[in-house]
């Protein structure tokens, strides 16, 4: 939370405009109903999203996961400014520290996890990288849907993306 002073909620977030936000968030359909509507990206490439009722949810890509965060935009707002959910869902002391290292995601990009969490990748600075913002998406949401179903400790040695090895 030290670090959010010395960022502000626009170096923390992607513009929505002129992304294709259905095409980025194709490899989430199994996850993310397509009646979602988008209004907030993550410079780590997490969502949030209105429901037809207007309740907020939250696409953590990092954890696989889509979980209802508050009954509305305001009520998100206000809940925005509790440390523990800027820490859960903006990691802006990461982000400091990523920005201060010179990672700076440019129109288009996002920053990630050379290896990603999930696979065992730290949640580090040294294990962040600026990212094509497509590839970002594609890659978490196919490796997400494939361990969806394992076990907590499976060992994965080897994973496809678009059919190629990895």
């Amino acid at each position: 939370m030290e670090a959010m002073s010395r960022m502000d909620w626009q170096r923390l977030s992607i513009d929505l405009v002129d992304l294709d936000c259905d095409r980025l968030l194709s490899d989430w359909r199994w996850l993310v109903p397509a009646d979602l509507r988008p209004f907030s990206l993550t410079i780590f490439g997490d969502w949030f999203f209105e429901d037809e009722r207007g309740r907020v949810h939250f696409l953590d890509t990092i954890g696989g996961q889509l979980s209802m965060i508050a009954p509305n935009r305001a009520a998100f707002l206000a809940a925005r400014q509790i440390p523990e959910n800027i820490d859960q869902w903006y990691m802006p002391d990461l982000a400091f520290l990523c920005h201060t290292r010179g990672l700076m995601p440019g129109c288009g990009q996002c920053l990630g996890f050379k290896i990603p969490p999930i696979l065992s990748g730290l949640v580090d600075v040294d294990n962040v990288e600026v990212c094509d913002l497509m590839v970002h998406e594609s890659i978490a949401g196919q490796i997400h849907r494939g361990v969806k179903d394992l076990p907590e400790g499976t060992m994965i040695n080897r994973f496809v993306v678009d059919g190629d090895e990895a």
